[in-house]
């Protein structure tokens, strides 16, 4: 039997397949949407239950970071620090079963420990940006310093995000290549922001392949 997948890109309706090029060319930033992505919410208190780094790291494979606003990422899964006690745990899967495959094995990991474990895949969906004006067309949508110094990769905040939302911001290398974590309901609003900023920016906007 043939399975069918019924998810819809949250970003169905832009129509965006016949924008796709290979490179940025001249442009100054490139947008895409992220493939589908397993993404779990973890709550831990790690203070009243220290086995948890062990029980997590042989699970997935990777520490989880206790450094404020900053990720640590394996070959498949990465986890990124939310709070104090909350970590966003993203797997590279883009299989509909993913999310629920990943509670089991977490839950089944860290079973001897207090903590709650959450799917959150279908509530998120993921923008990359990347390109030369990264930093610069952010700056015009939230209120942080993107400067290197002051946004450095390996990190990852919480931010507003324009008027009207919030986002996760997660700096991946030097590029810039930036991934932009947003409520499902929103991907559209952070996009043609985006593409707004750019031309507040003077640059131009690639649509690349996720």
């Amino acid at each position: 039997m043939v399975e069918i997948d019924h998810r819809q890109s949250p970003l169905a309706q832009l129509g965006m397949g016949g924008r796709i090029q290979e490179t940025l060319g001249e442009a100054g930033i490139g947008l895409s949407e992220r493939g589908f992505r397993a993404i779990l919410d973890l709550r831990v208190q790690l203070e009243h239950e220290p086995g948890a780094r062990a029980s997590f790291k042989a699970a997935t494979g990777i520490d989880l970071p206790e450094t404020p606003n900053t990720f640590t990422a394996g070959e498949q899964v990465e986890a990124l620090w939310l709070g104090p006690n909350e970590w966003q745990i993203v797997v590279h899967d883009s299989r509909e079963e993913a999310g629920g495959e990943w509670i089991a094995r977490l839950r089944e990991a860290m079973a001897d420990h207090f903590c709650a474990i959450v799917n959150v895949s279908h509530a998120q969906a993921i923008i990359g940006l990347t390109g030369p004006m990264a930093r610069e067309v952010l700056e015009r949508a939230v209120p942080l310093d993107m400067h290197p110094r002051s946004f450095a990769p390996g990190q990852v905040k919480q931010t507003l995000f324009g008027k009207h939302t919030g986002i996760t911001l997660q700096l991946r290398d030097e590029t810039p290549d930036f991934d932009i974590y947003t409520r499902r309901s929103f991907p559209e609003y952070v996009w043609r922001y985006l593409e707004d900023c750019a031309r507040g920016a003077c640059t131009t906007v690639a649509v690349l392949d996720g």
